[in-house]
C-alpha cells in the first residue's frame, strides 16, 4: 500500500466502497422479510394447504375459500374437471421433476396433476414483482374441479426489461469511472508538482511553478516558490561575499607581491614569492568557484563540434598534447560558449596537469550530446568519485599537491553544468587513465532533426 500513488490508492478504495455496496445489497436481498403467512410458506406448502382445505369443504363454499387464499397473496383459480392442455414446448424439464418431486413428497395422493411454464410477457417500463417466469400447477381436487395455481418463479423488479439489480451494478460502475476521472483531473497539478520538485535541485534558477489546483495545493506550490526564492537569495549572497573576499584579498596580494620583489634576493625572497603565487592561484580558483554559481547568459551554442574546435585551437597546447575527434555534424547544445569554454578549460588543465595529454572526442547520446575528455594519469578510485565533487576535496594518494590544484576545478564544473541541466560523469578509460564525460542537453531543432 506504501507503494501506490494517490490515484492508486483512491481506485482501490473506490473498488472497496462498491464491493462493500455490492455485498451489502446481496446479504439484504438473501434476508426474509416479514410477509403475510402466505408468503412465508414455501410454494409446495402453500400448495399442500389450499388442497387439502378445498377437499375438506363443501363444493359451494370452495369458491369462497379460494377468495379468501388470493387475499394472502396466493394465485389460485377453480376450473372445470375438463384438463388442461399440456404446453410441453414451454415447460422445464429440469424444473418439472424437481417440483414434481417436491408434490410427490407432500403426500397427495393418487389425484390428476399438471405442470407447464407460461410464456414470459414484455414488461413495463416499471414492473415491481414481475417474475422471471410463472409456472401453473393443475391438482384435481376430490369434488371433482381442478385447482390451478400459479407460482411466481423468482420475482425481481424490472426497468423494461432489465433487472433492477443489474442497472444499478452498471450505475456504479458508471460513477466509479466517472469519479476516479474526477480524482485524476484533480491529482493532476500534484502530479505536476512533484515532477517540477524534482527538477528544483538540478539547477541554480529559481523555477516559477504556476499556482493551480485546490486551496491546500496552492498554498503548497506559493510555499515552494517562496523557499525557492530565499534559498536563490542565500546563494547569491554567498557569491557576493565570497567574491568580495576573494577580490580584496587578491589587491592585498598583488601589494605584497611588489613589496616581496624589491626586496633583496635571498632563498627566503624565493619561498614567500612561490607562496604568494599559490596563494594568489587559490584566490583566482575561489573566484572562479563564486562565479559558476551564477548562470551565464549568452546565446546557446549551435555546433557544438565547432564550439569545441575553437576552444582548443585557442590553447595553443599543439597536437601532441590534445587531440580532438570531432562527431562531424552539427549538434546545438543549450549552454552559452564562455560557460563551455570554463568547463573544458578545467577537464583539459586536470588531464594535462595529472595525464600529460588531453584525447577529446564528441558524441551523441540520446537526447544528449557527449563531450569526452581523458587521460592516462593515475585516476580516480571508484568510492572517492563522487567526494571529488565536492569544494577543497582533494585525492593525496593519486593527486599529488606539488602538482598544484586547490581542490576546486571539478566543484566549478560541477556547478556550471548543473546550472545548464547537464551532468559531470567520471568513469575509467580503457588501458588506463580517467574519462571525464561532459553530457550537455540538445537543442529542441538538434532532437528534431534526430
Amino acid at each position: 500500500m506504501l507503494k501506490l500513488g494517490l490515484v492508486s490508492r483512491i481506485i482501490m478504495i473506490v473498488a472497496v466502497a462498491l464491493f462493500i455496496i455490492q455485498l451489502a445489497a446481496f446479504v439484504a436481498a438473501s434476508l426474509k422479510p416479514d410477509l403475510p403467512l402466505g408468503h412465508q410458506l414455501s410454494p409446495t406448502m402453500q400448495v399442500k394447504s389450499a388442497v387439502r382445505l378445498l377437499d375438506a369443504i363443501p363444493s359451494e363454499a370452495q369458491e369462497k375459500a379460494v377468495r379468501a387464499l388470493n387475499a394472502t397473496g396466493l394465485d389460485l383459480r377453480l376450473v372445470d374437471a375438463t384438463l388442461p392442455a399440456q404446453n410441453d414446448d414451454a415447460a422445464d424439464p429440469d424444473l418439472g421433476r424437481r417440483l414434481a418431486h417436491e408434490f410427490a413428497s407432500i403426500a397427495l395422493g393418487d389425484r390428476y396433476f399438471s405442470l407447464r411454464s407460461l410464456p414470459e410477457r414484455p414488461q413495463g417500463w416499471f414492473s415491481v414483482g414481475a417474475p422471471d417466469r410463472t409456472i401453473e400447477v393443475s391438482i384435481g381436487l376430490a369434488g371433482g374441479k381442478v385447482a390451478v395455481f400459479s407460482l411466481a418463479d423468482t420475482p425481481t423488479v424490472r426497468l423494461r426489461g432489465v433487472p433492477v439489480g443489474f442497472m444499478a451494478g452498471l450505475l456504479g460502475v458508471l460513477v466509479a469511472v466517472i469519479a476516479v476521472c474526477a480524482v485524476a483531473r484533480e491529482t493532476r497539478p500534484l502530479t505536476r508538482l512533484s515532477r517540477t520538485v524534482n527538477s528544483i535541485g538540478k539547477g541554480l534558477q529559481p523555477i516559477e511553478i504556476p499556482e493551480r489546483g485546490a486551496c491546500e495545493l496552492r498554498m503548497l506550490i506559493r510555499a515552494i516558490n517562496g523557499m525557492q526564492l530565499r534559498i536563490a537569495a542565500l546563494i547569491n549572497n554567498r557569491t557576493l561575499i565570497l567574491g568580495a573576499i576573494s577580490h580584496d584579498l587578491r589587491t592585498y596580494l598583488t601589494r605584497f607581491r611588489l613589496r616581496m620583489e624589491m626586496m633583496p634576493d635571498t632563498p627566503h625572497r624565493e619561498r614567500a614569492i612561490a607562496d604568494i603565487e599559490a596563494m594568489q592561484h587559490l584566490v583566482e580558483e575561489a573566484l572562479g568557484f563564486a562565479r559558476s554559481t551564477v548562470v551565464s547568459g549568452g546565446r546557446d551554442i549551435a555546433d557544438l563540434n565547432a564550439a569545441v574546435c575553437a576552444l582548443v585551437a585557442e590553447r595553443h597546447d599543439g597536437p601532441d598534447v590534445i587531440t580532438l575527434s570531432p562527431l562531424g555534424r552539427e549538434l546545438a547544445v543549450t549552454i552559452p560558449q564562455t560557460a563551455l569554454a570554463r568547463v573544458l578549460d578545467n577537464l583539459i588543465d586536470n588531464a594535462l596537469r595529472y595525464g600529460g595529454r588531453a584525447d577529446i572526442c564528441i558524441e551523441r547520446r540520446g537526447d544528449h550530446a557527449a563531450v569526452i575528455i581523458g587521460d592516462r594519469g593515475p585516476g580516480i578510485p571508484m568510492e572517492r568519485r563522487k567526494d571529488v565533487l565536492e569544494p577543497f576535496v582533494r585525492l593525496e594518494e593519486s593527486r599529488n599537491r606539488d602538482l598544484g590544484g586547490s581542490g576546486l576545478g571539478l566543484t566549478i564544473v560541477r556547478q556550471i553544468l548543473d546550472a545548464h541541466n547537464g551532468a559531470l560523469c567520471l568513469e575509467d578509460r580503457d588501458g588506463g587513465g580517467l574519462n571525464a564525460i561532459v553530457l550537455l542537453p540538445l537543442a529542441t531543432s538538434s532532437r528534431a532533426a534526430a
